[in-house]
């Protein structure tokens, strides 16, 4: 499915599109509340899916995928929904993994040879579809999306697919942990660019004391087999690794793995669907009370002065002008006498 980011779709966005290829259009080019149902739609029109040959659909926790609307039609028509960790779609998504890469590949080949058949001319958004088709049938095999569902251990079943390696921490994005630090009681003296070690984890005995340390106290492995020698600099002291700044705390809801389909994860959204339903009535409601407020508001009362003049009589007197004592067609001021 196409999405493209134009705000009315043109069906000639899809000329040389792959066959049974579905196009929409949102305001961003990101798949929205709206399109995600068509999608749905489109999947069901080509897997066929029933109660006795269900289907799994691998998501991501995007905010469009956990819909109230899109949840209902995947329970009706037999998708399990099955969320991923957050930050893990690139180990455990299997398109991520081993079909991803060969297309986008295949796809700026393509895009190189467009571009030297055509000198002089830039891609427009009429040649993507074509583009895409070529690299489409190339990168989309089966030998691709087997190897996905194998690599991610999804199909055949592998919980011990990945590594201990897989959970280690980043060292050029290493943060210290908050939970591990302790309270600290005055500015810190050590020269040490990595802090002090926690409390409770002494620092261990070490046969040479000026070796240089990574982040997690381990001696470096670029720099542990170099001999120490006097006027010796380590690389680590003349480009050290960067950190990152503690994290900053954010009102994002944390989520998690879930099975969207299931009971009682519906009966969660469709709880979250009628409170976001409810804080929209209430603005629309209180939206309407201040426009009767303003309505209702107290107009200033505009003062005519030529009523005032009809009712107070104006007295002649020497500093009035001499056309008004003299004029005879002035009969206003006759008539107020």
């Amino acid at each position: 499915m196409f999405v493209f980011p134009r705000v009315r779709f043109k069906d000639d966005f899809m000329i040389g599109a792959p066959p049974g290829a579905k196009g929409a259009s949102t305001r961003t080019g990101w798949m929205n509340e709206d399109t995600w149902p068509e999608f749905l739609d489109h999947l069901i029109q080509h897997t066929q899916c029933t109660p006795d040959c269900p289907m799994l659909l691998i998501l991501d926790n995007l905010k469009a995928h956990i819909s109230l609307k899109a949840v209902e039609k995947a329970k009706s028509n037999s998708i399990v929904m099955l969320t991923l960790p957050p930050h893990t779609s690139h180990r455990m998504q299997p398109l991520d993994v081993t079909v991803y890469g060969p297309f986008k590949t295949l796809y700026n080949r393509a895009l190189d040879g467009w571009m030297r058949s055509n000198p002089g001319k830039t891609v427009s958004i009429y040649q993507i579809a074509g583009l895409v088709n070529e690299a489409f049938l190339s990168a989309v095999t089966p030998r691709n999306i087997t190897s996905g569902f194998k690599s991610t251990g999804i199909f055949p079943y592998n919980r011990d697919i990945f590594p201990e390696e897989a959970f280690a921490p980043s060292m050029v994005s290493d943060r210290p942990n908050p939970e591990l630090q302790p309270a600290s009681t005055g500015p810190s003296t050590s020269d040490d660019p990595d802090g002090p070690l926690p409390a409770d984890e002494p620092p261990a005995a070490d046969a040479n004391p000026s070796t240089p340390r990574g982040p997690h106290g381990c001696a470096s492995p670029a720099d542990s087999d170099v001999p120490s020698r006097p006027g010796y600099v380590s690389p680590r002291e003349i480009l050290p690794l960067p950190k990152c700044p503690p994290r900053a705390q954010t009102k994002r809801k944390r989520v998690k793995t879930a099975i969207l389909t299931d009971t009682p994860e519906k009966q969660a959204i469709e709880k979250a669907y009628e409170e976001r339903q409810k804080k929209l009535a209430g603005k629309k409601q209180n939206s309407k009370e201040k426009g009767k407020l303003k309505k209702k508001a107290p107009k200033r009362k505009i003062i005519d002065s030529s009523s005032e003049e009809s009712d107070v009589p104006v007295p002649l007197d020497d500093e009035s002008p001499e056309d008004e004592r003299s004029d005879p067609g002035n009969t206003d001021l006759n008539e107020d006498e």
